[in-house]
């Protein structure tokens, strides 16, 4: 037994006083009497048992001095001193990234990892806490520590590998965050060491207890895929494949390029050991469809033999055109083969805000329509009360024309020769903003408020020479690119997996739907606008359905170090459970002290009622 607290035995320092004070009863004067001869004998008969007299005198003192003794002892802190078994906790690590789903001779590496993961479990002792930690692109804590091994070998059995990347150092941190530094505790990370380096965490923490599942396998596989546009040129582009040989030995790879059903590239690269290339493939046209680059080859990693481009990020874009007749327009218009038109000849206004709603872009022709407050508008000399822009007079042949050569509607657009039979002479009020002017007034403007996007001409452009000239389909090129920034733009729509994307939506939107690669569709609630998709974990094309009208998005792996399946350079160690350790312990004991002072006291407390 030990005192944590031997100063309180100071407290014994009463006993002394209490024998004093019983010491101090002051003694009794002897007188004789004339019964003196009847207490003669009956003190010759007590004295037979003077020692139990003398003893229940003195009664009170020693329960006092019992008393104080199991006080100060209380006081003291006794604690009793042993050993007990002491078992650590066992913390699973497990790798759900993309490189766990590369095949091996009995299933892929997961299953393998699966296995070592419910072997651990079924080593442990019963009482043995379990925590599982899944190290995805975000490490995530699958089941707190617990003892009940069924449960985690059925947290075991639902984790599945996703087509993500994963970064094992965090993963690695959460864990040891959770190790008890008293304890035994282990931390079994069980990955095939594909992706990051983390060898160095390993070596300096030697609690941690690598599983390798990996080994040597085949792969060769696509690490980039990029749509670019060529410097100066509207409508010629270059794709790039960038295509790696993880293996050791060289390779004869079958490339295949192709944007929606239109073959553009079939070939074949030699690659040797180790070796990357990349492939850059022009294009010309409209920017449309899907762009799928496929490795026609068996090897044992598949998620990197595709990649896709959603080169477009809406499949359709509807217009409607409201003209008496227009045949530039309708010309242009049919260039675009993924515009859809709906023309009309005059506006009924009851209909009119659900007709805008419904398509992308409204294209009106010299007719004035009814006040709006949603849409993206083409106006060729038309005027509506919604938009802050007054007729003032007309303007013929306006000359000395300027324009702001940063303005996105004027980019590689040259009109310094326009010839204008006639505009219209404009007030601008708020929000309005010049792109195109004479000495005399604009002639092109650009408007933005709340949800309302507008170009105006002031003119008409069947009086001028503008449909005759290059700069004009490059102008409306760019009006419409500026008017749907995120529905024709030149740049391909795509994520990596497992990174969130953005998806902008019409204003109006409250529901939509999405679709991941071989999934349901899935409702959506427009909370936010853009809309943050976070479900991203396999590689292919999405869907987005909105208002009838169907658009794409993009998800590729394309990470070469987690494509690089035989990455692994992580010694391994015994897949073992620590033994019970044997710790000292100690029970404190001052409540037991601490009531045997109040039986003492209750004792006293009996025998002074039975004195009195």
């Amino acid at each position: 037994m030990q005192l944590l607290n031997p100063g309180m035995l100071i407290t014994l320092g009463l006993i002394p006083i209490l024998i004093l004070i019983h010491s101090l009863k002051p003694k009794p004067r002897q007188v004789e009497v004339t019964s003196l001869f009847l207490w003669q004998e009956a003190l010759k008969e007590r004295s037979r048992n003077w020692s139990f007299e003398r003893f229940k005198r003195n009664l009170p003192l020693l329960l006092q001095i019992l008393l104080v003794t199991l006080a100060a002892l209380a006081l003291a802190n006794p604690a009793w001193l042993y050993s007990i078994s002491k078992k650590g906790n066992l913390i699973l690590v497990i790798d759900t990234s993309a490189s766990m789903k590369t095949k091996t001779e009995s299933g892929t590496r997961f299953d393998r990892a699966r296995e070592k993961a419910l072997d651990l479990i079924g080593q442990g002792d019963p009482d043995q806490k379990i925590l599982i930690v899944e190290a995805t692109l975000k490490p995530q804590i699958k089941s707190g520590f617990s003892a009940d091994a069924k449960l985690a070998a059925r947290v075991v059995n639902s984790l599945a590998p996703a087509d993500v990347s994963a970064d094992l150092e965090p993963a690695i941190y959460l864990a040891l965050s959770f190790v008890d530094p008293s304890r035994q505790d282990l931390i079994y990370l069980i990955t095939d060491g594909a992706g990051r380096d983390f060898t160095e965490v390993v070596k300096n923490h030697p609690k941690i207890r690598p599983v390798i599942v990996g080994g040597e396998n085949d792969n060769i596989g696509i690490t980039r895929f990029e749509f670019r546009e060529e410097m100066g040129r509207n409508d010629k582009y270059e794709i790039m494949i960038e295509i790696k040989n993880f293996n050791s030995a060289p390779v004869e790879c079958p490339v295949q390029l192709s944007i929606d059903n239109s073959e553009i590239l079939n070939t074949s690269v030699s690659l040797q050991a180790r070796e990357k290339q990349v492939l850059i493939v022009p294009y010309t046209g409209l920017i449309t469809g899907v762009a799928r680059a496929i490795l026609d080859i068996d090897d044992d990693f598949s998620i990197d033999n595709r990649a896709f481009l959603s080169l477009n990020a809406s499949k359709d874009i509807w217009v409607l055109l409201v003209s008496q007749g227009n045949p530039f327009l309708e010309k242009l218009l049919r260039a675009y083969p993924n515009f859809k038109v709906n023309s009309v000849k005059e506006i009924i206004p009851s209909s009119w805000g659900q007709q805008v709603r419904r398509h992308d872009i409204v294209i009106v022709d010299r007719t004035d329509f009814p006040e709006t407050q949603k849409g993206n508008f083409i106006l060729i000399d038309a005027y509506s009360p919604s938009i802050p822009l007054i007729r003032s007079g007309e303007i013929s042949f306006p000359g000395n024309l300027s324009w702001n050569r940063e303005n996105p509607l004027m980019a590689d657009v040259d009109i310094g020769d326009l010839i204008i039979e006639e505009a219209t002479r404009l007030l601008a009020g708020k929000n309005m903003r010049a792109v195109v002017e004479s000495t005399r007034t604009g002639l092109i403007y650009t408007y933005e408020s709340d949800g309302l996007r507008a170009v105006i001409l002031g003119f008409d452009i069947t009086r001028s020479d503008l449909p005759f000239k290059i700069a004009f389909p490059v102008m409306m090129s760019n009006i419409v690119n500026w008017l749907n920034p995120h529905k024709l733009e030149f740049s391909a729509l795509q994520a990596r997996a497992g990174k969130p994307f953005e998806i902008f939506l019409d204003p109006q939107t409250e529901v939509f739907y999405t679709q991941a690669p071989h999934e349901k569709w899935e409702e959506q609630q427009a909370v936010t606008n853009p809309f943050i998709y976070t479900r991203t974990n396999q590689v292919g094309i999405y869907s987005i359905y909105e208002k009838e009208k169907q658009r794409y998005f993009s998800v590729n792996l394309t990470d070469e170090s987690e494509s690089d399946i035989n990455a692994s350079s992580i010694e391994e160690k015994p897949v073992e459970l620590a033994p019970p350790e044997e710790v000292p312990a100690r029970q404190k004991l001052w409540a037991v002290f601490l009531m045997l002072c109040f039986a003492a006291l209750f004792i006293e407390w009996f025998a002074w009622l039975r004195i009195a």
